[in-house]
């Protein structure tokens, strides 16, 4: 179309040439010959204004465009409330060997009696193959019936760069290098891989960001300002690369924490983690037998007036000064009931944990014949559910 107008302008140009030269004489004298010059010239000038308003026209389409395609994909690929079950609770799991070996799962679903919908794995930043976006693993999660999430950890510790501060001072206040840009190269080459698998997938970044346990957190200088312009500049960038697949899970951790919080805009799903660590002694300090309702409710409650799918991240409890088989039964009887926002669980199935620096804490529901009975007993109640092809929903 655009090649027509320009050659419509360039007729009308020929015939005001021609027009000029066939009115009737030879333009012999100075001032026809002025007239003849000043209407081309007119008529140049027209026709270059003509084509930078279409220019500008197309780009602006194009951007229009772009802009509204990225909004109707968002919509659809962001886990809205059309593929989220409305009156249902869908499973995930993390396990060590995931997303390597699914043979445990297996094991795991049968016992339990019901087929989980995530997968959920970890990842760090760096330098290395392996913080790379992985297509590998990510069809193997596909292959095997399953939605991926990646937490997705920015360990800046683990760059070689002449460019970046040297250990440990490049952690300090590192959300403000990440917002700043100086990250860029690795974070554009691994949304780039994203977009060219193109299937949707969780994405958990920097969770839990006020756990001093993560350099991204408080503990280096990190501010609520701090997070969110992180959060901000890689969710731009991620947008300007057309990763429309992406579905943003935020995560807090402890409460009072709604002043990291990205807005609306940035975020897909809001996300809790909830640890029962019982009687373990962390230093000095003593931890008691926490129930799931005690542990959740707090930030359950600010939780709830974002209005986004909720998700349980991470879930698990000790075997250390109570009873697991309790636990696991009030926590999943609770969710059906008390917890009804949320809309994905994901067991913590790690057999052994050193988190706590001297205690080995075995997380699985797996490894205990009388949870996975306690959990089986619950889960025949049909509140929670697999999705069959969750990714593929979430592509519609």
């Amino acid at each position: 179309m655009a090649h027509d107008v320009l050659r419509g302008l360039q007729y009308r140009v020929d015939a005001a040439d021609r027009a000029c030269r066939t009115r009737g004489s030879s333009p012999t004298s100075h001032t026809e010959k002025l007239m003849k010059r000043g209407r081309v010239f007119l008529l140049a000038v027209g026709y270059g204004a003509l084509l930078a308003l279409l220019f500008v026209g197309i780009k602006r389409f194009e951007r229009f465009a772009a802009d509204a395609w990225y909004q109707m994909v968002t919509r659809r690929m962001a886990a809205t409330q059309a593929h989220v079950p409305i009156q249902r609770c869908i499973l995930g799991v993390y396990k060590p060997e995931l997303p390597y070996s699914f043979r445990l799962l297996t094991q795991l679903e049968d016992t339990v009696g019901q087929r989980f919908t995530i997968v959920s794995f970890y990842q760090a930043w760096g330098d290395d193959p392996e913080h790379a976006f992985q297509p590998a693993l990510m069809d193997n999660i596909i292959k095997h019936g399953y939605t991926p999430m990646i937490t997705w950890e920015p360990w800046v510790s683990g760059f070689e760069s002449d460019s970046l501060p040297p250990m440990p001072e490049r952690e300090w206040r590192c959300m403000r290098d990440i917002g700043d840009g100086r990250y860029d190269d690795y974070l554009v080459a691994w949304a780039k891989a994203a977009v060219a698998w193109g299937r949707p997938f969780f994405l958990r970044f920097a969770h839990e960001m006020t756990n001093p346990q993560y350099p991204w957190s408080p503990v280096n200088g990190n501010t609520p300002s701090d997070y969110k312009n992180a959060w901000w500049h890689v969710w731009a960038l991620f947008k300007h690369l057309g990763a429309e697949n992406v579905i943003w899970v935020w995560c807090p951790y402890g409460t009072e924490t709604k002043k990291y919080y990205p807005g609306d805009k940035y975020v897909d799903w809001t996300a809790m983690d909830v640890f029962n660590y019982g009687e373990i002694l962390f230093g000095e300090n003593e931890r008691r037998w926490m129930s799931f309702d005690e542990l959740a409710s707090p930030l359950y409650a600010e939780l709830e007036s974002i209005r986004k799918p909720l998700m349980i991240a991470e879930v698990g409890c000790s075997d250390i000064g109570g009873s697991r088989e309790v636990w696991y039964r009030e926590m999943l009887t609770q969710v059906m009931t008390k917890f009804t926002r949320v809309k994905a669980l994901v067991f913590f199935e790690n057999p052994s944990d050193r988190t706590s620096g001297i205690w080995n804490i075995d997380w699985s529901v797996g490894a205990s014949p009388e949870v996975t009975a306690e959990v089986r007993s619950v889960l025949e109640q049909n509140y929670f559910v697999h999705i069959p092809d969750y990714e593929r929903k979430l592509a519609r």
